[in-house]
């Protein structure tokens, strides 16, 4: 009996890696590690395997993990990522003051109170509180 399929990783590759982590360490509040594995494991050139890039995991419940990928042919453009905060008025002003592109502001939605930026390569970050229990 299989299992069903689960997202576990998120990569993005950015044009320029330290502008963006900068980006997504403080306008949302990312916790990225830099790091480079010079080729990867084996030797290998891989993209998504090898090279500069800036990750975090979330353990708790399912695991997920997401990555920012020094680009090595074109920045990934006009994905989304949808983030979870506890305090969207003060995850805005985080964002605003730390110089996020506002795609619009704090905003009621069907799954709770949201808001949206773009990142350095036209990607939108969505900060979402969700509604209390």
């Amino acid at each position: 009996m299989g299992t069903e399929a689960r997202l576990v990783t998120v990569a993005l590759e950015v044009a320029d890696l330290d502008r963006s982590v900068a980006l997504y360490r403080e306008a949302f509040g990312l916790d990225l590690h830099v790091a480079d594995h010079h080729g990867g494991e084996h030797g290998s050139d891989d993209r998504w395997t090898s090279g500069r890039h800036a990750a975090t995991s979330w353990t708790a419940g399912a695991y997920l993990h997401f990555a920012l990928c020094e680009a090595k042919e074109s920045p990934t453009s006009g994905a989304q990522i949808a983030l979870r905060v506890d305090d969207l008025d003060a995850a805005h002003r985080r964002a605003m003051a730390a110089g996020a592109e506002i795609v619009h502001g704090p905003r009621r939605e069907p799954w709770g109170t949201s808001a949206r930026y773009r990142d350095l390569d036209g990607n939108v970050v969505e900060l979402t509180q969700p509604p209390p229990s």
